[in-house]
């Protein structure tokens, strides 16, 4: 059998190598393919064109489908998986897509073929967590603001939350999607004696209040966002949402931007309705000095690095290949997402 892995700009070829180098004790040869792109800003324009129109806006190179055309197992991060390059794979039996997103796969023609699909969910999880506390810390503290102004001259120590500058002692954390990135966010913002509640109708445990989402976004001093991206939950925050929230409250997103609608947000922040935002993703990226967001004086704006982490980089294909070698010796795993569909797979 052959693995053939497809290298990124940010999970190299030789990482993929690495990390599945135990495969050959399963019978299992590793062989890589470099998907060569011209700089970072061109991964990042594909990436968001993937994640808000799926597999099928972006048909790979004939290299790629030349160098995995004698295939059993895919594994990418980023280089999209569709239909033309599953068909031309007459041997693909299983899938691996190095991080928790899936839109670069067409997992629905996936599941037909009888093709197994692994994701690694909680793969940059705690470079994500880390960055979303360090977002809310540089938003409601001035950090980023005052830094700038410091650059360029500027003794500037008001900014447009003078009026009421937070301790994060007493106050109240919300956190939209308490998986792996919001639990983690939690486990952070209590060490802050932050009082912490959650909306998600997937989570069934107990370490968390659970609430609404209009309570939650009526409660909440910081609302943290860390749900997937789905036709469902696009524009969950919308205009309704963001008019909830208290008047000295922040939003700060470090997940997918269709989750909030920006426009909405602009208006409010523009508006002064809520005292300020953190944000890491955006509808156009990279967004330009004109910007709407850009543009707003209650923001603190990163370019989409909230999980850019060498060690998630790392670690990833490490834990995608533990993971699927499980499944392939006969063991379960969270990683497999569509194994009630591939039924005779013989991989399973």
């Amino acid at each position: 059998m052959k693995l053939v892995g497809i290298g990124d700009l940010l999970i190299p070829s030789e990482y993929i190598k690495k990390g599945f180098e135990e495969f050959k004790n399963i019978g299992i040869d590793v062989e890589t393919i470099s998907w060569e792109l011209k700089n970072y800003e061109e991964l990042q324009h594909i990436n968001l064109l993937v994640e808000q129109g799926g597999a099928e806006v972006y048909q790979v190179p004939d290299y790629i489908l030349e160098a995995t055309k004698e295939a059993d197992i895919i594994i990418t991060q980023f280089c999209t998986i569709t239909e033309a390059l599953i068909d031309n794979c007459k041997n693909l039996k299983a899938i691996g897509v190095l991080r928790a997103g899936t839109e670069n796969v067409n997992l629905e023609y996936a599941s037909e073929k009888g093709i197994l699909v692994f994701n690694t969910p909680g793969r940059n999880a705690n470079a994500v967590a880390d960055y979303t506390v360090g977002m809310l810390l540089s938003e409601c503290r001035n950090i980023a603001k005052s830094h700038y102004e410091l650059k360029t001259g500027n003794w500037i120590r008001d900014y447009t939350n003078a009026a009421y500058v937070p301790d994060l002692e007493g106050k109240t954390a919300g956190i939209i999607g308490y998986g792996n990135i919001g639990s983690k966010v939690a486990k952070r913002l209590r060490a802050f004696d932050m009082n912490i509640i959650a909306y998600d109708p997937y989570y069934e445990g107990d370490e968390v209040t659970m609430v609404s989402l209009e309570e939650l976004m009526k409660s909440s001093d910081f609302v943290l966002v860390h749900y997937r991206l789905t036709s469902d939950t696009k524009h969950m925050i919308n205009k309704e949402m963001l008019e909830l929230m208290k008047p000295t409250a922040y939003l700060i997103n470090t997940a997918r931007s269709g989750l909030v609608d920006e426009n909405a947000l602009v208006e409010v922040l523009k508006a002064k309705k809520i005292f300020g935002a953190a944000i890491d993703v955006f509808e156009k990226e990279p967004p330009g000095i004109d910007y709407p967001l850009v543009q707003c004086d209650n923001v603190t704006i990163t370019p989409h690095m909230a999980g850019g982490t060498k060690d998630a980089f790392l670690n990833s294909p490490v834990l995608l290949a533990r993971e699927m070698k499980n499944v392939f010796c006969g063991e379960t795993s969270n990683f497999l997402l569509n194994a009630n569909k591939c039924i005779g797979n013989e991989l399973l």
